[in-house]
């Protein structure tokens, strides 16, 4: 009995926690894991079209439903009308096409904005609580009809190989988000802390964090900079936020 005890506190003690803050090359981040049996994953939108999206702003409308936000965090690029630039499904529902254009430069030497630094991609859940992240192009052919969807870039890992105009030695670093899919099934979205000296990161450390730290294959970048999470316990209270056009929640009933 005691030995069985043993190794069930040993599994306890080693086993990863639902949201923790990890260190990556001196590089703090929250993460958090989703359980499928409790977490169910939304995309909550604006109550208007093109209206900006805030924390609080969906607080107060879950509030009013008994409701509370147990986890949040920004989905993908979106336009400055505060619409996505690419796919977002919500509850089933198209909510805007994927975007499959390539970026065309007006100028020499203007930069690729992310969301088009090919390949970029979908991270998506279907109603069974499954979920993946694929390339844009992959995903448009699959005929995968989600629960949810948002689609950003670039596509961080794709199959354990990091984003190929990835740098490990780029300057350009900022707060970031994504979302990523381990080995087996769970869905992790990770934010940096929301400290200027502490979570920022260039593109490639962050995709190096999703591959060798969270054994995600597939990982998608979905912003930066304007990045923001909130998780029950771990971080800060709810507080007025940057904008949005989705934001990717779980709601827990309210005491």
């Amino acid at each position: 009995m005691i030995r069985h005890l043993t190794l069930f506190s040993l599994l306890i003690a080693t086993a990863p926690l639902q949201a923790e803050l990890i260190q990556h090359r001196g590089i703090d981040f929250h993460v958090y894991r989703v359980e499928p049996d409790k977490d169910v994953v939304q995309l909550l939108l604006a109550e208007k079209p093109g209206e900006p999206n805030t924390f609080p702003k969906i607080q107060k409308r879950l509030e009013k439903k008994g409701q509370r936000l147990k986890f949040a965090m920004n989905s993908g690029i979106f336009e400055g009308n505060f619409m996505p630039t690419g796919l977002q499904v919500s509850e089933g529902k198209i909510v805007s096409p994927p975007n499959l254009d390539d970026f065309v430069k007006e100028r020499e030497g203007q930069l690729t904005p992310n969301f088009f630094l090919k390949p970029n991609g979908v991270f998506f859940m279907n109603e069974d609580g499954t979920a993946g992240v694929l390339e844009s192009q992959t995903y448009a052919a699959a005929g995968i009809s989600p629960l949810l969807a948002t689609q950003s870039g670039p596509l961080l890992v794709q199959n354990g190989v990091i984003h190929p105009a990835l740098g490990p030695n780029s300057t350009s670093t900022r707060l970031r988000n994504g979302v990523g899919v381990d080995k087996d099934g769970t869905v992790i979205f990770v934010c940096s802390v929301y400290d200027q000296t502490k979570g920022r990161s260039n593109l490639y450390t962050f995709a190096e964090f999703f591959r060798d730290n969270l054994n995600c294959a597939n990982a998608l970048y979905l912003d930066g900079d304007i990045s923001y999470v909130y998780i029950r316990g771990e971080t800060g209270p709810i507080e007025e936020t940057n904008w949005f056009a989705g934001i990717l929640a779980i709601t827990e009933p309210a005491p």
